[in-house]
């Protein structure tokens, strides 16, 4: 397809010199070139200018960079290398996509509006400059972390990573606690104790005491961190050792529900659906004219009718449909203790009934339970003894963070709490060979725990979780699925998850648009840099997958050219 020309009518012309008068290096006074640097026409928000930047250049030729030319700030403020739209226009996009979560479309609507000539395509472009931008100036500012030193002592590292699902990449973010800043960014395709320690390491040479580093107990974790940082405590997440505890829970409740919920199912399912297809009643009947529902003048409520035989039974069938449709959430939230307890409800509840008056569809439902409940009764009374167990220790974990006002009960306190529960349970004895085993695994993950669970109770400042990396992750997630309207986010986030965790703290886009001026063009160019060959892998994955044959004939033709010079 054609591009459609530009007619850009230019309203200013901008001429910036460089504002050095002396070079850096030796003194010596600069000269200024006699052409220019660079020059294009930027189109902004309200007008178009022509830029033009002249460069000055050191003549002395004792200088240690003899030759080097140094360029215009004020130029570099009005926009970024290979783009001909001001900083403006590249903030305002980006402000549009991430806070009013606008879509291409409507961008493009917006900046027409503006008389910006662009196409629809140019504001993914645009875009892509706002991303690399934002992560240029989130980079690490060692000034603000050392009057962050200044003010709490050290640093509080936290380190997370995310997989999408499918990738063999996985995305890791090195953040600060106690100012929630993102310090590092990284695709890893082998996470281990190694490329972890590589990714710890601009971190590890700005110089900086930390306090202390939170991040889950994997094993690769715990050695890069020991290995960056081996004086420093680090903490465990606390959620995720509930978590690990409660896993063989889960496992052993949804492998119960399963099994119980089949048996019942089998036995009363006939039955109840021969109750709820022979109801005539109908639960949602609007009425329909021209598309558009019809709303009727409200009658007057009158006296609630007594149920009749038919409806109790009706009801009584919807309650046991219910119950034995109870999800879980691993792997804190249980499903098999909820249904056994509906289920035991429900029956006592037909028992009841049958006292009053005989049904022969609630004596089958009350027979398939009182035949299959009690063979269930030990299994989900160890099911909820491990439960409570674990419950116990959350609670004993759930004690006030110390404050800068309130040093709180402090980590031996806790652990001497957390000691003797597990010592209790240690002590028990006759256990059932399930729940043997389930304590003895118990104790073994707390063990393995144990020098990472308490440091959060003695430092101001250290949380007891890694949920704030995520948090992190699902507004990433989020984020992206409002701007593209898609729930799968593998190759999205595989494409721009390192540059999605920043987050502009900015409250304006005119604030937000003095921050991102500050990046100079050269950190821009190296970032850019990374950013397009981020983007070239999938660029040859899409040709590959779309155009093999042309890429295979392009490799064969690569071939013949480089064995004819052999």
């Amino acid at each position: 397809m054609a591009r459609t020309r530009k007619e850009l009518q230019v309203n200013e012309r901008h001429i910036y010199q460089t504002e050095l008068t002396q070079c850096p290096h030796c003194g010596a006074p600069l000269v200024a070139q006699r052409h220019y640097q660079w020059r294009k026409t930027v189109q902004h928000l309200d007008q178009v200018v022509y830029v033009a930047s002249q460069g000055k250049i050191c003549r002395n030729a004792q200088c240690p960079h003899p030759g080097q030319v140094y360029s215009a700030a004020a130029a570099q403020r009005e926009t970024v290398p290979g783009c001909t739209y001001g900083l403006d226009v590249i903030v305002q996009v980006g402000w549009w996509r991430e806070q009013e979560h606008l879509n291409r479309v409507q961008i493009h609507g917006r900046l027409r509006e503006r008389s910006v000539q662009l196409s629809e395509r140019e504001v993914d472009h645009l875009y892509a400059h706002y991303q690399v931008l934002q992560a240029c100036a989130a980079r690490l500012d060692k000034a603000r972390l050392t009057q962050l030193v200044a003010e709490h002592g050290g640093l509080i590292i936290s380190l997370d990573g995310l997989a999408p699902e499918g990738a063999a990449e996985q995305l890791w973010v090195v953040r600060e606690v106690q100012t929630d800043t993102v310090l590092v960014v990284g695709w890893l395709p082998r996470v281990n104790h190694e490329t972890l320690a590589a990714l710890l390491q601009p971190v590890a040479a700005l110089e900086l005491p930390l306090l202390a580093t939170v991040s889950d107990k994997e094993g690769c974790v715990k050695k890069a961190l020991t290995t960056v940082w081996p004086d420093v405590p680090h903490q465990w997440c606390q959620a995720h050792y509930v978590g690990n505890a409660m896993k063989p829970i889960y496992a052993r409740d949804s492998a119960l529900k399963t099994e119980l919920r089949q048996q019942i199912r089998a036995a009363v399912r006939a039955s109840v659906g021969e109750v709820l297809t022979d109801s005539t009643e109908s639960d949602f009947s609007p009425q329909l004219v021209g598309g558009l529902a019809v709303t009727e003048p409200a009658a007057p409520a009158a006296a609630p009718a007594a149920a009749t035989r038919e409806q109790v039974v009706r009801a009584l069938a919807h309650d046991l449909q219910q119950a034995l449709a109870r999800q879980g959430r691993a792997p804190r939230v249980l499903s098999g203790l909820p249904l056994w307890a509906d289920l035991q409800a429900l029956r006592d509840t037909l028992a009841q009934c049958l006292q009053v008056a005989e049904e022969p569809h609630l004596r089958q439902w009350y027979t398939a339970l009182e035949a299959h409940l009690p063979a269930y009764a030990p299994a989900f009374a160890e099911v909820q003894q491990a439960q409570d167990w674990v419950t116990a220790i959350a609670a004993i974990l759930d004690q006030p963070l110390p404050t800068a006002t309130d040093p709180g009960v402090g980590g031996d306190a806790v652990a001497l709490d957390l000691a003797h529960h597990l010592g209790r349970v240690a002590d028990l004895a006759d256990l059932p060979p399930w729940l043997t085993h389930f304590r003895d695994d118990l104790l073994r993950l707390s063990a393995r725990y144990w020098s990472g669970l308490f440091h959060c109770y003695d430092q101001v400042g250290l949380p007891a979780t890694n949920n704030a990396h995520e948090s992190l992750f699902g507004q990433t997630k989020r984020q992206l699925r409002r701007q593209r309207g898609i729930s799968e986010l593998r190759e999205a986030l595989l494409r721009h998850g390192a540059w999605l965790v920043f987050r502009p703290e900015a409250t304006s886009p005119e604030q937000l648009q003095a921050d991102l001026a500050q990046v100079s063009w050269a950190e821009y160019a190296t970032e850019r840099a990374r950013y397009d060959r981020r983007q070239a892998q999938f660029h040859q994955r899409s040709r590959w997958r779309h155009h093999r044959d042309a890429v295979l004939q392009q490799r064969l033709a690569d071939w013949v050219e480089a064995t004819s010079t052999c």
